[in-house]
């Protein structure tokens, strides 16, 4: 018994530790937080629905629904919002998705197999940094696809219609939280008739009725939506473009080798004024990068393509059919990504073929290494335990550059300061100014702020009393820092042509002494400087 909780216990451990370690360096970005937004502004939900005279969000796009926003509203009454709030319980979902296709595949390939699997998917660097930073948002999706695809093998094996219920209704839930839960769905639909034609067609006779309801009711939201604005979640988001399909592949090799992070998330080398690390964590972790050299990349393509040949050559064994749906599923989930506009170009796209081409390695390693007979065993833990370590060195170069260069872009640090520097200062209004940081200055403040984002344009009456206004305040991005290139220049410029000009209050550093905000305020021309 000890043994079989050993299985999944010590890669579900190794993710949770991995997920600590990250979770503190980046700052909270904007589409991390999405789903506060409705909690803040409740004006700001894309969707709501009257039930008994109250008003209930729905949709937070037209493909996203407010499921994390209602979890969020339950655990933010109870706790403080930070980032610990925040990612901890992503973190969590990600731990649960491990454990559950641990136990599936263990149904389907045994325990060797689902070992392998859990371990591999525990140290993937993409599937851990996309579920703790969660800003897909991705780990809901997994833990619900797996949940369902859990509950409905253990409604094939036991022939359990509660079981089968579950699923559906956990599917249906998916599809209310994130729309994409389609590409998954849809592709293991194709891969189970293509490999399982008799027993799909069989099981669907008996089991269609209740998965449909089940699906149904936990997808009731997202219908509701859709029948309130016809199919729009199907309209406004599917676009067939072929055109991209070539240029959508580096994203795929970027998630697999675990680079694809790389200068979004964390500055690459070198930066101006690197940090030195501080506590013994990150020391360890400096020293360990310095020590191996850059490693970006982890060995994970070249696995997969021995996956591959493995599946060839076990093409007449009892593994054939697991390794082909798997691989149908895996190409079928990433081709409607790749032939849809605007999807299948990030790793919080792609990270939702996951975590099917992992179970396809992990069956695959443990059927060769039968072949090999007695010397299986050993090669297997030899081959698994580098991949591992490679994969654990890759997450470890992500820690080891947030300690030193820190988190770029929407993910840098000074988010803490800007918000604690604002909240000192008083302000009827403050205005964000470029992309980025409202989100986090909705949630971290202990009493509200009053937000707005101006609107540049000097005919608009709201945008001149906005400007002439004592008592609001802007912030926005340094000019080399702007997500948005030439946020700060049209807001100028418009001000301008009001005979108005920025007045900086207070200039915020990242952790590394870099500027990163500027908090300011509109005066007359000729009025004076930045204030000290």
């Amino acid at each position: 018994m000890h043994k079989r909780w050993l299985m999944p216990g010590i890669p579900c451990l190794l993710f949770l530790l991995a997920g600590m370690a990250l979770l503190p360096h980046p700052g909270l970005q904007h589409d991390e937080l999405f789903f506060f937004g409705p909690i803040h502004s409740p004006d700001s939900s894309f969707y709501d629905i009257n039930l008994f005279g109250s008003k209930l969000v729905c949709m937070v796009m037209s493909y996203s629904g407010a499921l994390k926003t209602w979890l969020y509203r339950l655990l933010l009454l109870l706790l403080p919002a930070n980032r610990w709030t925040v990612r901890f319980p992503a973190l969590l979902m990600g731990v649960a998705t491990i454990y559950l296709t641990w136990g599936w595949v263990r149904r389907i390939a045994g325990e060797r197999a689902a070992a392998i699997t859990a371990l591999l998917l525990a140290t993937d660097t993409m599937f851990l940094m996309t579920d703790l930073f969660d800003w897909g948002p991705v780990a809901l999706q997994h833990l619900l696809l797996m949940g369902g695809l859990a509950a409905v093998q253990l409604w094939i094996a036991k022939g359990s219609r509660r079981m089968l219920a579950l699923g559906g209704f956990l599917w249906g839930l998916g599809m209310w939280d994130k729309a994409l839960m389609v590409w998954p769905l849809a592709a293991m639909a194709v891969a189970a008739i293509c490999v399982f034609p008799r027993e799909t067609l069989r099981r669907v006779r008996h089991g269609a009725g209740i998965a449909a309801v089940a699906f149904a009711i936990g997808a009731l939201p997202l219908i509701w939506y859709n029948v309130a604005q016809p199919g729009v979640t199907a309209t406004a988001n599917t676009k067939y473009d072929a055109e991209g399909l070539r240029s959508k592949l580096p994203a795929l090799k970027r998630t697999v080798d675990g680079s694809m992070l790389s200068g979004y998330m964390v500055y690459n080398d070198p930066v101006a004024q690197p940090r030195r690390p501080r506590t013994g964590l990150e020391i360890v972790s400096v020293a360990l990068r310095r020590a191996i050299g850059d490693h970006r990349t982890n060995w994970m393509l070249p696995a997969y393509g021995l996956g591959l040949v493995l599946m060839l050559l076990l093409w007449r064994t009892d593994a054939r059919r697991s390794l082909l749906f798997l691989l149908i599923t895996s190409a079928m989930v990433w081709l409607q990504m790749a032939l849809n506009r605007g999807t299948g170009g990030s790793a919080h796209h792609v990270i939702l073929m996951w975590p099917f081409p992992v179970a396809f390695l992990g069956i695959a390693f443990d059927a060769g290494a039968v072949r090999l007979g007695s010397r299986g065993p050993a090669v297997l833990a030899a081959l698994v335990a580098v991949l591992s370590l490679q994969n654990l060195l890759t997450t470890n170069d992500y820690l080891a550059r947030f300690v030193v260069n820190g988190g770029a872009g929407g993910w840098t640090d000074a988010i803490y300061p800007m918000e604690a520097a604002l909240e000192q200062m008083p302000a009827g209004w403050i205005g964000t100014v470029d992309w980025g940081y409202l989100n986090g200055l909705r949630l971290l403040p202990k009493k509200p702020f009053s937000l707005f984002m101006p609107d540049p344009n000097p005919k608009d009456p709201m945008f001149q009393q906005q400007v002439r206004a004592t008592d609001f305040l802007f912030v926005q991005h340094t000019d080399d820092k702007q997500i948005l290139p030439g946020s700060n220049d049209k807001l100028r410029e418009a001000a301008k042509q009001l005979g108005y000009e920025e007045k900086v209050i207070r200039v915020i550093p990242d952790r590394n002494g870099r500027p990163v905000f500027e908090i300011f305020r509109f005066q007359a021309i000729g009025g004076g400087g930045t204030e000290k």
